[in-house]
């Protein structure tokens, strides 16, 4: 069986027919994956450094490849297309110089004392150690930053677990490049290629497969709350659970204080209708929710105006855009709810970018206006600014949150309120950007995430690891991040 991939710009077929893999062949690939784990899993810092150094620069060797492949597969432009694969790169080079260091490991060494109170205490060393084999789930609108080869994937390598990933079936041609790449740095680094495969198709039940099989010890997932229950489900039932890392997409509330308003409206006005028009608003970091102040109705005429020149690029597919289209004309039909417009794309999966405006007790006693859509359209809600408080308590979890305010502001307590509802709290900057760097964190409260870690920066490795203890070993038996000698020249901290 094979599928085609479809170009977003005219719904037109692209490339040759992708092979979708049977049931059979996805587990011979976790197979292969299981068999050569140890390998990976017992390279050197150094080793592993230079490994992910070589993923790196095998994808940058197939730059051109990968941007005519993901332009025509997402009809995304060839800057975007390009910094996702700069992005991509850095990301295996911030874990190689991480890596390098061994501090990943956490080695801690508590050697024998007899006189240890309340008891004498063995000799115990412990390290981190990779899980093994993990299935990571490639999201749709980064085909290159969140797919096959993203943070998810580069995190799980750099920790020494072998990777089986899902493909997105919007941008396949993609994924095979970038498998070829990595199966291509794995090889000259020495190592076999089956320590890295991904899996191609439209069959609903190869995420059963992969996410089922007893040799997946772990999942990393980026994409919709509706597939990460699955996911979550399928790990829940299983013979052994397993830990699944889903980043499932958030509202990110922000709040606009009459002051900052007052400072700067049309620069507000224009950040914010750009922001959550970004990428045709197939961001997870897209402002789906904007709060401002009653009676500012000057404001609101500027987003207005600003949305009405604006046009955006295709959906990724088209469930995508029919699923928006049907979001929106429902939301459009519901009373108390005025309805701003940009202009139309009409071409392939094309939709029209669009801006609700209510009040707070509408939202909440409306359907959908406090719910996710993935696409170019945001809510803007108005409301006493002295009930910012009360209304970011009701709030669910967010990747992020955000104050747009002035410095005579007082935000203390809507900071603390956001702080605990939010993975990432901004202040006077939008939250479609996600730097990646070691104090990121993308990932935050339910239903935002699945757990509480982060799937963006040098943390993300601890997901895909566990903490051994060895108790009272020889020397000659233990890893050699433990051992007295420090072969490795990793950091210990003893005693």
């Amino acid at each position: 069986m094979t599928f085609t991939a479809v170009k977003p710009s005219d719904a037109s077929p692209f490339g040759s027919p992708i092979h979708e893999n049977s049931e059979a062949e996805v587990r011979a690939l976790i197979s292969k994956a299981q068999e050569q784990a140890h390998t990976l899993a017992n390279l050197s810092p150094a080793k592993s450094a230079a490994l992910l150094r070589e993923i790196a620069d095998a994808i940058e060797s197939q730059r051109a490849a990968l941007i005519e492949s993901a332009c025509a597969e997402t009809a995304l432009p060839e800057g975007r297309i390009g910094g996702e694969i700069t992005r991509t790169t850095v990301q295996f080079k911030l874990f190689a110089d991480f890596v390098e260091t061994g501090r990943h490991l956490r080695v801690v060494i508590d050697k024998a004392d007899a006189n240890y109170s309340p008891a004498p205490r063995p000799d115990l060393r412990r390290q981190n150690q990779p899980l093994g084999v993990v299935a990571i789930f490639a999201a749709s609108n980064f085909p290159l930053a969140f797919s096959v080869a993203g943070g998810d994937s580069a995190s799980a390598i750099a920790s020494g677990s072998a990777v089986v990933a899902k493909a997105h079936p919007s941008h396949p041609n993609t994924c095979a490049i970038i498998e070829g790449a990595v199966k291509s740095a794995l090889t000259k680094s020495g190592l076999s290629s089956d320590l890295f495969a991904i899996v191609q198709g439209t069959n609903p039940q190869i995420t059963h497969w992969l996410a089922g099989d007893p040799r997946i010890k772990a999942v990393g997932f980026t994409g919709s709350e509706a597939v990460g229950r699955i996911l979550l489900d399928i790990s829940a039932k299983r013979e052994v659970p397993i830990p699944v890392y889903a980043e499932m997409g958030s509202l990110n509330p922000v709040f606009v204080t009459s002051a900052a308003i007052g400072e700067r409206s049309e620069e507000l006005a224009k950040g914010l209708v750009d922001s959550a028009l970004l990428g045709s608003g197939q961001f997870c970091t897209k402002p789906g929710l904007i709060f401002i102040p009653d009676n500012q109705k000057e404001f609101l005429s500027q987003i207005s105006a600003h949305l009405a020149t604006l046009q955006v690029g295709p959906l990724l597919s088209s469930s995508i855009a029919s699923r928006y289209g049907a979001a929106i004309a429902s939301l459009a039909q519901a009373p108390n709810v005025q309805v701003f417009s940009a202009k139309a794309t009409d071409n392939g999966f094309g939709v029209t970018p669009t801006i609700f405006v209510t009040d707070w007790a509408t939202a909440q006693s409306t359907q959908g206006l406090l719910e996710e859509h993935f696409g170019p359209t945001t809510v803007v809600i108005t409301a006493a600014e002295k009930e910012f408080v009360k209304i970011a308590g009701e709030l669910q979890g967010q990747l992020t949150a955000t104050i747009h305010g002035s410095s005579s502001d007082s935000f203390t307590e809507l900071l603390s309120i956001l702080a605990q509802k939010a993975g990432r709290v901004i202040w006077n900057a939008f939250p479609t950007g996600v730097a990646v760097t070691e104090a990121m964190q993308h990932g935050g409260q339910w239903p935002a995430s699945s757990t509480h870690t982060t799937s963006v920066g040098i943390d993300a490795i601890y997901r895909f690891m566990r903490p051994v203890s060895y108790q009272s070993f020889a020397q000659e038996v233990l890893p050699p991040a433990l051992q007295d000698a420090n072969p490795w020249k990793v950091e210990q901290r003893i005693n």
